[in-house]
């Protein structure tokens, strides 16, 4: 078996998730996994349905404190309570005040809505080529992060070409250089992670999209250190899914040893 860490899932405190927490954490105790962050949505003020993406801190807590008793009663897995954040410009100051007075080992800020739209359905892409609809989003990742602020991880950097129209459905250093260095750039110097989102690389449409290898060198290249192997799973059977994969890919890019959250603190392990 080998020890990682899965700093990104999703149980049913998510809406588009059924999975309980009890689920994840058994799941994880049958593969051995070394550790798992749970990281429900946030998303305040989402177009479509603004209520949609919220969720009862106090509950998810007190779930997981006691799955993780009964299932973990002598240790033996790091069961973290984390949040995924989903920023908007006009959502700041409210996700601020909602996650206020909360205990989280790891939070993920996100971009899921663009401009008001949501890239799943389709509309964001209409009348953008790939530069335009791509560049805006990596511009609103590093805006809404820089002004946020209290993060820890980007998560999926890469999330809008999962559902992209073009034929270039990967997001490369070479296409975005000057968006993707100020992103960089900007997490190297303020101690936050990059996160590897496995998920983004099982979509299995007319292309099976690619993580640019230098991207992450590039982030090593500006002084990055912290990297974060993320299944975002909605359903326990995705848990740590191609992190050995991924692993060896990190490595072979500068980050041999990768890194999870505890107490808003990074921590660095090697993989085995």
């Amino acid at each position: 078996m080998s020890f990682f860490v899965d700093t990104h899932t999703h149980s049913e405190f998510s809406p588009d998730s059924k999975t309980t927490v009890g689920d994840l954490l058994l799941r994880a105790k049958s593969t051995g996994a070394g550790g798992i962050c749970l990281t429900d949505h946030l998303d305040l003020d989402a177009p479509r349905n603004p209520g949609l993406f919220e969720f009862n801190i106090d509950f998810q807590q007190k779930e997981i404190k006691e799955k993780n008793h009964q299932i973990f009663p002598d240790g033996g897995c790091k069961v973290l309570k984390g949040i995924e954040i989903g920023l908007t410009p006009e959502n700041l100051e409210h996700s601020r005040g909602f996650i206020s007075g909360h205990y989280f080992d790891q939070i993920i800020a996100s971009i899921h809505f663009v401009d008001g739209e949501d890239p799943y359905y389709g509309n964001y892409y209409e009348g953008k080529n790939f530069r335009q609809a791509y560049s805006r989003v990596l511009q609103l990742i590093f805006e809404t992060a820089r002004d946020f602020g209290d993060f820890d991880v980007i998560g999926h950097f890469d999330y809008v070409a999962r559902y992209a129209p073009y034929e270039v459905k990967d997001i490369r250093y070479k296409d975005f250089p000057d968006e993707m260095d100020t992103l960089l750039r900007f997490l190297a110097e303020n101690g936050k992670a990059l996160e590897i989102n496995t998920k983004t690389y099982d979509y299995h449409g007319s292309h099976l999209q690619v993580l640019d290898e230098d991207i992450l060198r590039r982030f090593k290249e500006l002084g990055g250190e912290f990297v974060t192997l993320a299944s975002d799973s909605h359903e326990e059977s995705r848990l740590c899914d191609k992190f050995g994969k991924f692993a060896q890919l990190c490595a072979g890019c500068g980050f041999p040893r990768l890194t999870y959250f505890e107490g808003r603190s990074p921590r660095l392990y090697s993989p085995k």
